[in-house]
């Protein structure tokens, strides 16, 4: 074996090819800066402003958890930078597992886009678990409340069944719909009899597992499933018809905040500082480290690229500008959070909603249910951008042979990888259906801290390799600052638990086994595969 070919790059300037295979229907380029600046605040405002605020500042930093915030901020700033240059360089969706494919070479590409995979998956099983429980909250406040063996994971599972039904039924639903998207179903099965055959007899053995798996359990989170179910068929209609609906979202909490903020200003007291920082600066940095991972949804955005009018010009303000907004509102609502109340009653007990806490303390009774519905709004499009990023990465390795073409298949009504996305809702479906938010949040962050730090590598690497190529937007105090962030997100990495690491390991594992069977021979930079055609 060739130990070259496997970092083998794709070059900048042809990074935006297409073999004629994917060509006919092409993702629809209707998006502009204020829509990738929408979608950034729809990634990075979400459980980090209406949950997290509450514990970083009971259980590490106190009021300073202002300071915890700008740090965050601070650190988030320089990976957006590095995003931002690579976006301007590199107008293609597929986020970091792109970039590393013009600057690491094909392995490294492969890894961190079979993470990033996870990573999106899980985390969009996450946010539905969460978004199930706080809907169930609300409603059992006002005096509804869904069946027991709906409402969540069951606490046994038959794995193997569960794990055979998935793949036989994505594998069904793949040799079934590998044709023109447009084709008839009777016309398809004439086309190709054995494939549609065989696919239609996967079908039949998922729907038995899948029965068999249903005999097992003793219930199922059916909210979670539902939600992403939706979003997931929103997503096909169409990318204008998705942000349309984001928009909605990001409003509602946008409205909830400034609810807040008008609400809470006037009851500041300032003997709630005091004293600042009551775990120390070590309790601060602590309290940096945690919300840090409230602001890494704009990895998310750079997804879109190929759906942007002008992805150089408008990824980088969309990117840099929603996280602007959002910081200036994490460190305002954070301020008056700990100034309207002692940071001592925030957080802790299982606490889920400081602000509508916050609200309850003040008198505020009236407005404590908004802070519900902005919360669920929140959470909403965070999942959206999850599933959108997921669908994308999946697309754009189909693109370049690392997985089988049919990924890649662009709707000719609605222009979206509509195949990788109805794949993505079966997979985050089943695990948000099956797992609690305990067993999904050990696989969530190391990934996308990863992809940060190979974006921050990247810069300083075609800073050397292609100085030359143009570029809208360049990092600011290269090399040393894209050095930083690359250092910073790799302390986070190393801060996460071993059971983090073992099961990334394990992820990866696989993930070489796919691709040294599949994605090597099959790729577009393999000269045998191009010397067959």
């Amino acid at each position: 074996m060739d130990l070259k070919s496997l970092f083998r790059r794709k070059s900048v300037e042809n990074m935006h090819d297409q073999e004629p295979e994917h060509e006919g229907a092409k993702l629809h380029k209707v998006l502009t800066a204020r829509d990738i600046f929408v979608a950034g605040l729809a990634g990075i405002i979400g459980t980090g402003i209406f949950i997290l605020t509450g514990t970083a500042a009971h259980d590490h930093a106190g009021p300073a958890v202002v300071l915890s915030f700008i740090l965050a901020a601070t650190a988030s700033a320089i990976v957006a930078f590095a995003y931002a240059e690579l976006a301007s360089m590199i107008p293609v969706s597929g986020s970091a597992y792109t970039y590393a494919y013009a600057t690491m070479g094909e392995l490294i590409a492969w890894l961190i886009g079979w993470d990033l995979v996870l990573e999106y998956a899980v985390g969009a099983s996450c946010v539905a678990v969460g978004w199930s429980a706080y809907l169930q909250s609300v409603l059992k406040s006002a005096g509804f409340a869904l069946p027991e063996y709906l409402s969540h994971a069951p606490a046994q599972v038959p794995w193997i069944s569960v794990i055979l039904a998935v793949g036989f039924v994505i594998y069904g639903f793949v040799l079934v719909f590998s044709g023109d998207a447009g084709t008839a179903f009777m016309d398809r099965f004439k086309a190709k009899p054995w494939k549609s055959f065989a696919g239609v007899a996967l079908f039949g053995a998922g729907a038995i597992q899948t029965f068999a798996v249903a005999t097992h359990l003793n219930s199922i989170d059916l909210p979670a499933v539902l939600i992403i179910a939706a979003l997931s068929l929103w997503l096909v209609r169409g990318i204008r018809e998705s942000m349309r609906l984001t928009s909605i979202f990001v409003v509602i909490k946008l409205i909830v905040l400034a609810i807040f903020i008008a609400i809470g200003m006037w009851h500041i007291d300032s003997a709630n500082y005091t004293p600042f920082m009551p775990f120390g600066f070590s309790g601060m940095l602590t309290g940096a480290a945690v919300v840090f991972f409230a602001y890494i949804g704009f990895d998310g955005v750079t997804t879109l690229a190929e759906e942007c009018k002008d992805p150089q010009r408008d990824l980088p303000k969309g990117i840099l500008g929603s996280l602007t907004v959002s910081t200036l509102l994490y460190v305002v609502t954070a301020g008056i959070m700990v100034g309207a109340a002692s940071y001592t009653v925030l957080g802790g007990d299982g606490e889920a909603a400081p602000l509508a806490k916050v609200l309850h303390l003040v008198g505020a009774n009236w407005a404590v249910p908004l802070v519900s519905v902005g919360a669920l709004a929140g959470l909403t499009s965070v999942l959206f951008v999850s599933i959108l990023g997921n669908s994308r990465i999946m697309m754009r390795m189909a693109k370049d042979g690392l997985l089988p073409p049919v990924f890649s298949q662009i709707h000719p009504t609605h222009r979206t990888p509509w195949i990788s996305i109805v794949v993505s809702l079966i997979a985050v479906g089943v695990s948000a259906g099956l797992l609690s938010v305990s067993e999904l949040a050990v696989l969530t962050n190391i990934g996308t801290l990863a992809a940060f730090v190979l974006a921050c590598l990247g810069v300083i690497v075609l800073r050397k390799t292609d100085p030359n190529h143009p570029r809208k937007f360049r990092c600011p105090g290269s090399p040393w600052l894209p050095a930083l962030g690359a250092l910073a997100s790799f302390g986070l990495m190393c801060a996460l638990p071993a059971l983090t690491w073992i099961r990334f390991f394990v992820w990866m594992a696989i993930g070489l086994v796919v691709y040294f069977s599949y994605g090597r021979r099959n790729s577009r930079l393999n000269p045998e595969r191009n010397a067959k055609r």
